[in-house]
């Protein structure tokens, strides 16, 4: 199932702009990610990237069937599609399983469309940086608005500007962002290329305090997951005996932040009325009770799960019922991935998300940067997917889905090279 389009006589040089148009497609979407009103454009890039791939090289079908890692994904995509054949739902094609299908389907143009192309690794590394400099734009005007230049914000909040999409997304961009400059920073303070090391370092401090200057910006939980996974960072360039008190030195930090950062003790205080006094208030009290509550619709179809079709509208029945779980929050969804998938398609799916994670993290990449980051980046969006339904933000989704498939093509690049220089 090799489909070589030399069949149909493509030259080299129009392969050759082929590729090139595949490339800077692709930049261009990964840029545009943080940025609302670029939507429909981002949709014509998808198309451009998955059409130009075919034309810039080898579309080796079989190659891609075999490939565990994503076969495992869209054997999860596929899951919840057909969900809905079990679905105890009234209304089976309802507005909650066209989101659902709306939130996949462009990963059906961006896997193949990344992983048939001529990509070389110097490309795939040069899109992992621009996927870190994408949103600056986010950052910048949070320290203008914090200056009073501008009052720009994200939807949520601006509604008029529609510039930026949700916040909640654009601390996910900034985390990567985040993670990304911290790895780069330590590895060119290692190697003693301060010159490097210095800019490194500053584009690491402009995203990371750009995700604190304005409190009304701020997501508490993205911030604690980026400290974490900040924490855990250096352990990889470290030997055994330094990582253990660098470990010790960081958790005794992490509990003295947690417990004087206004913010923080604001979420756990609203986590212990909830505990103590039943009143789930807060976000985060907001987020224990949705616990409290998908367990309990959970346990109703623990295996297959409900389906896609009326997770919500089972939410909000529940919420009738026990409207103490749901105090000043209009929102009938969970705030927690994981969760979610556990109720759509149960433990069976569940594992299957699971088996792709960590089928992704044991692909080998030689390349100690990028090993890092499949490492650090893919514990941060688990960490994260415990606050929010980052899969369900079709920026979020795809940004993490070019993520995914960026290192699974690079660790099939460096298997090609190894090939060739095995081979007689």
């Amino acid at each position: 199932m090799n489909f070589n389009l030399s069949t149909f006589q493509i030259s080299p040089k129009l392969q050759y702009y082929f590729s090139q148009l595949h490339y800077f497609s692709l930049l261009s979407l990964v840029l545009l990610l943080p940025y609302w009103g670029a939507w429909k454009i981002m949709k014509l890039l998808l198309l451009v990237i998955f059409i130009s791939s075919l034309f810039s090289g080898k579309v080796n079908i079989k190659a891609l069937l075999t490939n565990k890692v994503i076969m495992t994904l869209f054997t999860f995509i596929l899951l919840t599609y057909i969900s809905f054949l079990w679905s105890p739902a009234d209304i089976v094609f309802s507005e909650e399983f066209k989101s659902a299908i709306y939130r996949y389907k462009y990963f059906f143009l961006l896997i193949p469309g990344i992983y048939f192309s001529s990509l070389s690794k110097k490309r795939i590394k040069n899109i992992l940086f621009m996927m870190a400099l994408a949103p600056i734009g986010t950052a910048v005007v949070y320290y203008l608005n914090t200056l009073g230049i501008t009052d720009i914000y994200p939807t949520v909040y601006g509604g008029d500007s529609r510039i930026f999409v949700h916040y909640l997304a654009n601390n996910f961009f900034l985390t990567y962002s985040g993670i990304f400059f911290l790895q780069l920073s330590l590895n060119a303070f290692i190697k003693k290329e301060f010159k490097e090391f210095t800019v490194f370092f500053i584009l690491f401090i402009l995203f990371v305090s750009s995700m604190i200057i304005d409190p009304r910006m701020t997501s508490r939980l993205t911030l604690l997951v980026f400290i974490i996974v900040a924490l855990i960072t250096p352990l990889f360039y470290l030997k055994r005996k330094h990582s253990i008190i660098l470990f010790v030195v960081s958790v005794l930090f992490l509990a003295l932040f947690m417990n004087t950062n206004t913010n923080m003790k604001k979420g756990i205080n609203t986590f212990k009325v909830a505990i103590e006094e039943n009143k789930y208030t807060g976000s985060w009290g907001h987020r224990l009770g949705f616990i409290i509550v998908g367990v309990d619709i959970f346990k109703e179809h623990p295996v297959m799960g409900r389906g896609v079709s009326d997770v919500r509208a089972r939410v909000v029945a529940y919420s009738e019922e026990n409207p103490e779980y749901f105090i000043k929050d209009p929102a009938r969804h969970f705030h927690n991935e994981h969760l979610h998938i556990l109720v759509e398609i149960g433990i069976v799916g569940y594992l299957i998300y699971l088996g792709f994670i960590f089928l992704f993290l044991k692909i080998p990449v030689s390349d100690p940067l990028l090993n890092k980051l499949k490492y650090t980046y893919t514990i941060a969006f688990l960490l994260m997917q415990f606050g929010e339904h980052y899969l369900m933000f079709y920026a979020t989704s795809l940004f993490i889905g070019i993520f995914f498939i960026l290192i699974i093509l690079y660790g099939e690049r460096e298997k090609e090279e190894l090939s060739q220089t095995v081979s007689p």
